[in-house]
């Protein structure tokens, strides 16, 4: 009997801690902000040209149990909106925090400043938290 009681404290232990890397099973939208990282959500060159496709990195940030898993990318216009998207596996999962970055495609078909509008989860409040980074789209 101590045994079984034992075991089940063991087991019922890992599940009712919930670290802030821990947001759930399955595709979920991407953590960007981890304290002080919305500024590494978004790598992209100063400047593109109009009608010409172009690769920038998104990158979310989470612990051992997380795996990047693409984004949705929306463009209207010199905007593009981009959602980051990861799977969290279950398990036991090592709370240290790093980046998963992904190639995101994109393409502005005219000339301008363009932004780059990121939104994703926070470790630090519910809802979408967003980032923008502008470009300039040449001739």
């Amino acid at each position: 009997m101590r045994r079984a009681i034992l075991t089940s404290l063991f087991l019922a232990v890992p599940a009712c801690h919930r670290s802030p890397v821990d947001l759930g099973h399955g595709r979920r939208i991407g953590v960007i902000d981890a304290g002080g990282t919305l500024d590494r959500v978004v790598d992209a060159p100063a400047s593109v040209s109009n009608n010409q496709s172009f690769t920038i990195t998104i990158s979310t940030f989470g612990g051992s149990c997380v795996t990047a898993a693409g984004a949705d990318v929306t463009i209207t216009d010199l905007v593009a909106t981009i959602t980051p998207y990861d799977v969290v596996s279950g398990g036991i999962c090592l709370d240290y925090l790093k980046p998963y970055p992904r190639s995101v495609e994109l393409r502005f078909n005219r000339t301008g400043t363009a932004k780059i509008h990121v939104q994703g989860a926070s470790f630090y409040q519910p809802g979408l938290v967003s980032t923008e980074r502008s470009l300039t789209v040449t001739q």
